[in-house]
C-alpha cells in the first residue's frame, strides 16, 4: 500500500470501526470474540485495499464468513468452560444509557440463541437498517431465504424472557406510544437502547 492507499485505509477504519465492531458484537454475541472478528476483518481488508470497490460491504461479508467459520470450529472441538463475563458497558450513543445496560445483555443472549446465519440475517437486516435484497446479495443467499429466516429469528427472539418487552403491546418506540415495536421497528428501538 502507498501512503494515498495507507491514508484512505485508515479514513475508512476511523469513520467505520465503531461500526463495524458493533456488528462484529451483535454476531458473536461475545465482546472478546467480536474484536478478534473486527481485528482479523480489518486485517483481511488491509491486504486486498487496492481491489476493494465496497469497504463496508467487503467488510460485513468477511465478518458473516469469520462467524460462520468459527462457528464450524467451535462444533467439531469439545465444549470448554468460559468464565463469567464482567464486561457489560452501554453504548455512549445511547439516549438512556441505564436502560442501554439493562438491554445489552438479554439482547446479547437472546442473539446467542440464533443460529450464525440467524443472527446474520437479523443484525444485517434490523440492526445494519439492510434492505432484504442488500442482505441476500452480502450473505450469498436468496431473498426468499432472507425472509423466511428473520421470520423464524425474529418469532424465536419473541419467545426470549429478556426482550419479551420489546414485542409486548406495552413497549413503546420514540415519543409516539401508539406505535409498538415490531420486526422492522426492532433495529429503531435498539438503536435508541443499546
Amino acid at each position: 500500500m502507498d501512503r494515498k492507499q495507507t491514508r484512505a485505509f485508515e479514513g475508512f477504519v476511523a469513520e467505520s470501526g465503531d461500526t463495524l465492531l458493533r456488528l462484529a458484537t451483535l454476531l458473536t454475541s461475545d465482546v472478546d470474540l467480536a474484536e478478534d472478528v473486527y481485528q482479523e476483518t480489518l486485517h483481511r481488508l488491509a491486504t486486498r485495499w487496492a481491489g476493494v470497490t465496497s469497504p463496508m460491504a467487503f467488510c460485513r461479508r468477511v465478518m458473516h464468513n469469520i462467524v460462520i467459520d468459527q462457528a464450524r470450529a467451535r462444533g467439531r472441538r469439545p465444549r470448554q468452560l468460559g468464565l463469567v463475563s464482567g464486561h457489560d458497558s452501554g453504548d455512549p450513543r445511547s439516549g438512556d444509557p441505564v436502560a442501554a445496560v439493562e438491554l445489552r445483555p438479554a439482547l446479547l443472549a437472546a442473539l446467542n440463541t440464533l443460529t450464525a446465519q440467524q443472527r446474520a440475517i437479523v443484525v444485517l437486516r434490523y440492526f445494519d437498517d439492510r434492505s432484504e435484497n442488500e442482505v441476500a446479495d452480502l450473505l450469498g443467499v436468496s431473498t426468499g431465504t432472507v425472509k423466511s429466516t428473520a421470520s423464524r429469528a425474529v418469532a424465536q427472539l419473541r419467545a426470549q424472557p429478556g426482550l419479551i418487552a420489546l414485542f409486548t403491546a406495552d413497549a413503546t418506540v420514540g415519543p409516539d406510544t401508539s406505535r409498538t415495536a415490531t420486526p422492522s421497528t426492532l433495529g429503531e428501538h435498539h438503536h435508541a437502547r443499546y
